[in-house]
């Protein structure tokens, strides 16, 4: 278990940091106590490498052995298929390639559990759980439209039952999220969802209550546009079952409005009482004051108001951040190097400006 842990560590480390300009603000060393809840913010598919490393080192986990981390995740990690189904923008082949490639039981040897759904599933485990059921029976219209769409653009047979249709060529297909709404009669699937839900929470509970270190990704998917938030539901129970002795903020922002490898500013701690309010509503407010101030976001938002940014108002937006304690990109502190990055990230914009709203929706977020 160390050596793979550590192994892990190392590889997330090495993948960040050739594949982004990583700049960790806040504590470089610190102590996470026994029954800490970790909190961050989720903006990226790429944050679980990306905060491991900073988390991982800045503990000395290697040493520390008894306060590792543990990360509640997606279930759709666990399931096969996940490789060939769940990334945007895979060829055909590369599908049908990565379907047999399943993960998931290896994941809880590094400590990541799944969070599941009683509600929600993907159309793949409906097929597999009855594969001799009709697809008409068991998915919604729309579904199985998509699948005999793709299969007569493949020039394969019409599928009828689900399991004419577990390989690599429906994989992305099944892929989408069906409700107990879309497929009600399914009592006994959703039943068996339901308890599997309940148990992967208690699992949860225990690592915390147990005095072991849980990281979660309270919104529980990347932001779709830049706003911080909503928080799950379930939050609040994790919180108040688990009784945590502490918890740990961890703010992200990702700057692609540089020349070079996107920067990421990567917020850490400090460690901070549970709330004794309203959990939900203090913890968000405390993820969107732990997003750092990028000079990206500056930008974007200056450029979608119909302003040009300017570098006293980059400094001011910079002065502000500080009176709010909130963490900024280091740049923004040295006059020469903000000016260096407002010209660089005015080039991008013009060259990037699909990533403009994302951005500044991101900084009027973590302002509300």
């Amino acid at each position: 278990m160390g050596l793979l842990y550590d192994s892990v560590a190392a590889g997330m480390w090495a993948y960040t940091n050739a594949a982004f300009d990583v700049q960790v603000l806040g504590e470089r060393r610190f102590v996470l106590e026994r029954g800490t809840l970790i909190l961050s913010t989720h903006r990226r598919e790429s944050d679980v490498p990306v905060i491991c490393p900073p988390l991982y080192y800045g503990a000395a986990m290697w040493r520390n052995r008894g306060r590792t981390m543990s990360f509640a995740a997606r279930d759709d990690m666990f399931l096969p298929g996940f490789f060939a189904g769940f990334p945007p923008g895979l060829s055909p082949r590369a599908r049908r390639v990565l379907n047999p490639v399943s993960v998931g039981r290896f994941l809880p040897r590094v400590r990541v559990h799944p969070i599941s759904s009683a509600s929600v599933a993907r159309a793949s485990e409906v097929v597999r759980a009855l594969p001799e059921s009709s697809l008409t029976e068991v998915l919604p219209g729309e579904a199985v439209a998509a699948l005999a769409a793709r299969a007569a653009e493949r020039q394969l047979p019409s599928p009828v039952h689900g399991r004419d249709v577990l390989s690599g060529d429906y994989v992305d297909v099944l892929w989408t999220a069906v409700t107990r709404d879309d497929v009600p009669a399914l009592d006994d699937f959703w039943a068996r969802r339901a308890a599997r839900a309940a148990g992967d929470f208690r699992r949860l509970v225990e690592i915390v209550r147990e005095g072991g270190i849980l990281v979660v990704f309270p919104e529980g998917r990347p932001s779709p546009d830049g706003e911080i938030g909503p928080l799950r539901r379930g939050l609040s129970a994790l919180v108040r079952r688990s009784q945590p002795s502490s918890v740990f903020p961890v703010g992200i922002a990702y700057d692609p409005l540089v020349r070079g490898r996107m920067r990421v500013l990567v917020a850490v701690g400090p460690r901070l009482d549970v709330p004794a309010g309203d959990v939900e509503k203090e913890l968000l407010a405390l993820l969107k004051r732990q997003t750092p101030l990028s000079v990206g976001q500056y930008v974007a938002h200056e450029l979608l108001a119909g302003r040009e940014p300017t570098d006293s108002g980059l400094r001011e937006a910079g002065e502000e951040a500080m009176g709010e304690e909130r963490p900024l990109d280091p740049d923004l502190r040295d006059a020469d190097r903000r000016l260096v990055r407002l010209a660089e990230a005015r080039v991008a914009a013009e060259e990037r400006p699909h990533e403009l709203p994302f951005l500044a929706r991101e900084y009027a977020s973590a302002r509300e």
